[in-house]
């Protein structure tokens, strides 16, 4: 290591490869006990990245992604398959690429363009709840996957879709995933795949997604009806700079990642968030008496309905770990580094510390209430979205729908747990294994 620099104390090239199978096995039990012991902050080696620093100080993290952001850029995919699907997006683009994005986007998902889009949410959300199945033993998990990704076809395409499209597009997300996982943890994998095919089945099914969405874009563009729809809003929207908008291409990538990204994470919230809710008899009955005093349209407004959401991410964030590099050398504390050095900010440890909550490991929605039952919009320490300029886009989308979702469950349906705590799957995202519930209609 050059001398020039001081990093964090932490594990030996060698030791990091030899903790590797572990990590890969168990990340969050691997990552956690590093941290705790090395005092929150750590260095080790990582292939392909050289030496990294993992993070879950508060100060460390809000230096990288919020004070000195300029500094620091989204890491690239891991694995080249998938970043060739989903690589030109908004979330995976840096510098001014990111930037004229992000403001072509933004007021798509502002708050007041997003209450155009409750009543799509609502009735996509009370139909599926009308099927809903009933009994012991139901893993909710791909349910909530389900219905939202079915939230989110409605709101971007608010058009009559046949079966046999949804089920395409919902096949292939599922199939990315499970590729994506594989190629991460397994990434021996990759030189089998001229022989298994597994690259050229997925890119094949990639090409026909993308035919679907380019043929749902041209009959919208020479349809004269106006559509309330996500779709609408981004085909409207231009850049500062030229007044043009988006290419086909890219938006077709924008459709893509949100679907990608949006429904995997507010399905796995939503899982955790029903383990929680069904595990806290006091929570689960105040919840009770909370939507029987308003209405499902004012649910996304309701503090303790907020105050639950915000604690399930706290314990189980979806992005629960962040990876940014360094553009320039820098310097945080006592700790120097060169470019191209990646940091990790360890969310879902940082949500868990108990030197920044109290019984940190409990589930309690009243620590991000007021003293006069009001949310607190300044809670420290909690960046379930991430932070800075680069906050995910469809935070004010996600809360609303979760909240429509909470609403419309617990007022139909009883349900308690079997006993049998959800395993945590960390990939992209925080995903349980599967949830499993007893359901019972009111």
């Amino acid at each position: 290591m050059n001398s020039k620099y001081c990093f964090p104390d932490g594990n030996t090239t060698f030791q990091s490869l030899a903790g590797s199978f572990k990590a890969i096995k168990d990340p969050l039990s691997y990552v956690s006990g590093e941290i705790k012991k090395f005092g929150g902050t750590y260095s080790g080696f990582m292939p392909g990245k050289g030496r990294v620093i993992v993070t879950q100080d508060s100060s460390f993290v809000n230096y990288v992604l919020r004070e000195n952001h300029t500094n620091y850029q989204k890491a690239k995919l891991d694995t080249d398959v998938v970043a060739k699907q989903l690589g030109t997006s908004l979330l995976f683009v840096n510098g001014d690429d990111w930037r004229r994005q992000r403001r072509l986007i933004q007021p798509a998902f502002h708050h007041n363009s997003i209450q155009q889009l409750y009543e799509t949410v609502m009735n996509t959300v009370n139909a599926y709840i009308a099927n809903f199945p009933q009994g012991a033993q139901v893993d909710v998990y791909p349910l909530m996957r389900e219905l939202s990704f079915s939230v989110l076809l409605n709101s971007l395409f608010n058009i009559d879709m046949s079966r046999e499209m949804t089920d395409e597009l919902c096949r292939g997300f599922i199939n990315l995933q499970d590729f994506m996982a594989k190629d991460v943890l397994q990434p021996f994998r990759r030189f089998l795949y001229p022989v298994t095919g597994a690259e050229k089945n997925l890119v094949k099914q990639w090409d026909g997604i993308r035919d679907m969405l380019r043929g749902i874009i041209a009959q919208r563009r020479a349809d004269e009806t106006t559509h309330n729809d996500l779709l609408a809003m981004l085909l409207n929207s231009r850049y500062e700079d030229t007044g043009q908008g988006m290419s086909e291409e890219q938006l077709i990538s924008e459709l893509l990642i949100l679907l990608f990204a949006g429904h995997e994470t507010t399905g796995s919230t939503l899982s955790w968030l029903l383990y929680l809710i069904a595990s806290n008899h006091q929570v689960c009955e105040k919840l009770i008496c909370t939507i029987e005093k308003t209405d499902m349209l004012d649910s996304p407004r309701d503090s303790y309905i907020n105050a639950i959401i915000n604690e399930g991410m706290r314990l189980y964030p979806a992005v629960w770990i962040n990876e940014r590099v360094a553009i320039k050398d820098d310097q945080f504390g006592g700790f120097s580094f060169p470019a191209a050095t990646s940091i990790l900010t360890y969310i879902y440890g940082m949500h868990r510390c108990e030197a920044y909550w109290e019984d940190a490991s409990t589930f309690n929605p009243e620590r991000f209430l007021k003293s006069e039952g009001l949310i607190d919009k300044n809670v420290k320490n909690y960046l379930p979205f991430g932070a800075g300029p680069r906050m995910c886009v469809g935070n004010n989308f996600a809360m609303a729908e979760m909240a429509f979702v909470l609403y419309t469950i617990f007022k139909t349906f009883h349900i308690s747990t079997t006993g049998a705590p959800p395993a945590a799957w960390p990939l992209l995202t925080l995903r349980p294994r599967e949830v499993i519930l007893n359901i019972k209609k009111i």
